[in-house]
């Protein structure tokens, strides 16, 4: 995906900072605190704070582990706000979902209640993370950002018209939504972030937020095209769980091949957006990496 040396020297950062924010498993209550280790430590790709921290130096216009101090408490809240809604995506109400990335649910490994609980746990635990960010006028100003996306006008928003629109017709537009908000708002919270942190004017920070949808609705269409047609590897879940839980897909609504053009198509303007930015080698190759999951 990003670059080897890269990608491990920000991924040890982000995991030693996830341990230190977590409270340690032994500690009463201690299945609850046990259920968030094991969903936020399981092999997830990281991607959101991984961006975050890309869009962050090419817009710093350095490469500097020492530089994203200050940005860290928001990569770890956005990863513990991401794996809350999986936590809750997976729930036998939701996708009744048994594995996440190879591994046992956690509602399959610790219960219903535990995990509904860690999920809320998790949400909760983000936003006071977000309290260290420095300056504390920036803290507020990415709680803010935060809020929004993952409110009833980002996150929740399209996780809610996912599962009420399950088992129904629906249109291109309102299966477009959903991607947008379920999976776009996180990767333009990312983006919103990185601009904020770096003072960013308006313009940079909106084509940033469209580069980072783009990005999301190609993601999420490849990963309709994969749930169809992949297998376990490519998804870290068994595929065909879209047809098996009823749900609205790209390839069910306009097909496999005009998929492929459409998830093609936004991620060659999502190029477009940043080929004209300087230090931009890791966003551009993370548009090549999805670009290559395409069967």
């Amino acid at each position: 995906m990003f670059e080897q040396e890269y990608y491990e020297v920000r991924k040890k950062m982000l995991e030693k900072a996830l341990d230190r924010y977590l409270t340690p498993k032994n500690v009463y209550p201690n299945e609850l605190h046990e259920a968030m280790r094991y969903s936020i430590f399981s092999e997830g790709k990281r991607l959101r704070p991984f961006l975050m921290f890309a869009a962050f130096e090419m817009l710093k216009g350095k490469k500097s582990v020492k530089s994203l101090k200050n940005i860290v408490p928001a990569a770890c809240a956005i990863e513990m706000v991401h794996t809350a809604s999986l936590i809750h995506d997976d729930l036998p109400s939701i996708d009744n979902s048994d594995e996440r990335r190879g591994k046992k649910s956690c509602h399959v490994k610790f219960g219903v209640p535990t995990a509904l609980l860690a999920g809320d746990a998790l949400l909760t635990k983000a936003f006071e993370v977000l309290t260290d960010v420095l300056p504390k006028f920036k803290a507020i100003e990415c709680i803010t950002a935060f809020t929004n996306s993952v409110s009833t006008r980002g996150m929740i928003a399209g996780q809610t018209v996912d599962i009420t629109s399950t088992n129904k017709r629906i249109n291109v537009n309102i299966l477009k939504y959903i991607h947008l908000k379920k999976t776009g708002a996180l990767l333009q919270l990312a983006m919103d972030i990185a601009c904020i942190m770096s003072n960013a004017d308006e313009n940079v920070r909106a084509t940033l937020g469209n580069f980072a949808l783009n990005v999301g609705l190609a993601y999420q269409i490849i990963d309709d095209i994969l749930d169809e047609i992949g297998g376990f590897e490519d998804l870290g879940k068994e595929p065909g769980q879209d047809l098996k839980n009823k749900k609205a897909t790209y390839p069910g609504l306009i097909g496999l091949e005009k998929s492929k053009k459409e998830a093609e198509k936004l991620l060659n303007s999502a190029f477009k957006m940043i080929k004209g930015f300087p230090n931009n080698d890791v966003l551009l190759e993370f548009v090549q990496t999805i670009k290559d999951r395409l069967p």
